[in-house]
């Protein structure tokens, strides 16, 4: 992958290739940040750099053996380690190169959830398990096939878990030429022993108006559509292509009418309508289910900023503008972070398989309590 294709992050770009070219690569390098900021397209991009047999002032030349090997994934001296559920027996990463190729070539931005739903898992967990860890040294026990670098790209390298301690003594004093790039989105889930031997770079969220331009070139949106859902999806990739793929049309609709549905005031037949609205909802399917509550946290969030500023978040459409003003007259500043945290507790329930529909009218009921007392409180 060439460091052009890789939205945004240019002052990391400029800092991973002035290693290179000034010979100060470091031999473990931890990139932390979610998945949608570019952790995987730039670790991608960086070692195809250090194998380039022409690089250039700012990026690889795209056209030499070593680049075509290392774009397909393919290149002998490029490694790589990553979670992987326990079925067919298999237990070490080799095992899955094949869908692990055609999910990264299909999208760099690759996460865990896009990674698992090419699994037929159930509720199996993801894990790099110590046969794993004992094949990684193996590879590094070997000599370098075409180059003077050995590279291994760990994914989500939290999921290493306790067995990442076979590695500590090879990630602090590995073989010449043997480089580390661990990636991962939460630093605190990895052995901190692991993480004294690596230099951390912190990959930020997206600039809005880098993400917007990649969403107009790779997906024909409009200028008006990449810059709201650029905005709405606060610098997450893979967030801003959920908005673009689910949260429109009907889905869009669901919300705000659940919406309504949750404000107070009582009608003949509304709780037949939440009824019937989690049944809608519940059969789109448990990603959309948590691209819901990702909207509806992202929704607060604009609510809060319009509570200060006064001005309604350009993301919105007209009904949900209408939304917003209707919340701030029963909700104050507390009220809609109790709802954030609900929202945020909802989503993290979805992430373990909760059952939907009980998931669903819990949030609907804890969130009509909270503004009806809320109301009464204000009132």
């Amino acid at each position: 992958m060439l460091f052009g294709e890789v939205i945004g992050q240019e002052t990391l770009k400029q800092k991973l290739v002035a290693d290179v070219r000034n010979q100060h690569v470091p031999h473990a390098l931890l990139f932390l940040g979610q998945a949608g900021y570019g952790t995987l397209p730039l670790a991608l991009a960086f070692s195809q750099y250090l194998f380039c047999e022409n690089q250039g002032d700012t990026d690889s030349c795209g056209q030499c053996a070593s680049c075509n090997k290392t774009r397909k994934l393919i290149h002998p001296d490029v490694h790589f380690s990553f979670p992987f559920p326990r079925i067919d027996k298999r237990e070490r990463c080799d095992e899955f190169i094949t869908d692990w190729r055609e999910a990264v070539l299909s999208n760099p931005y690759l996460d865990l959830p896009g990674w698992m739903a090419r699994f037929d898992a159930e509720n199996k967990q993801p894990n790099i398990t110590i046969r794993e860890c004992h094949d990684i040294l193996r590879k590094l026990s070997l000599r370098a096939f075409e180059s003077s670098y050995k590279v291994v790209i760990i994914w989500l390298a939290e999921y290493l878990g306790r067995e990442g301690n076979a590695l500590l003594k090879m990630i602090e004093e590995p073989s010449e030429g043997t480089v580390f790039i661990l990636i991962a989105e939460n630093a605190e889930l990895l052995l901190p022993t692991i993480v004294s031997r690596t230099q951390i770079l912190k990959i930020p969220p997206l600039d809005a108006q880098a993400l917007a331009r990649a969403l107009q070139q790779c997906h024909e949106v409009d200028a008006e559509e990449a810059h709201r859902l650029a905005h709405q999806a606060h610098g997450n990739y893979n967030d801003a292509l959920h908005f673009l793929q689910r949260l429109s049309g009907e889905t869009q609709q669901l919300f705000i009418q659940w919406m309504k549905l949750c404000l107070p005031g009582s009608y003949p037949g509304k709780s037949l309508d939440v009824v019937n609205w989690i049944e809608r909802l519940a059969a789109t399917g448990r990603e959309n289910q948590k691209n819901f509550f990702k909207h509806f946290m992202h929704f607060l969030h604009e609510v809060l900023l319009m509570q200060a500023t006064g001005t309604p978040a350009p993301v919105w459409n007209a009904e949900e503008a209408a939304l917003a003003g209707q919340l701030l007259q029963i909700a104050d500043h507390q009220t809609i972070a109790d709802l954030y945290a609900m929202a945020n507790q909802a989503h993290f329930h979805a992430e373990r398989n909760a059952h939907s529909k009980i998931l669903l009218m819990s949030l609907s009921l804890r969130v009509a309590r909270r503004l009806k007392q809320n109301k009464v409180t204000l009132a």
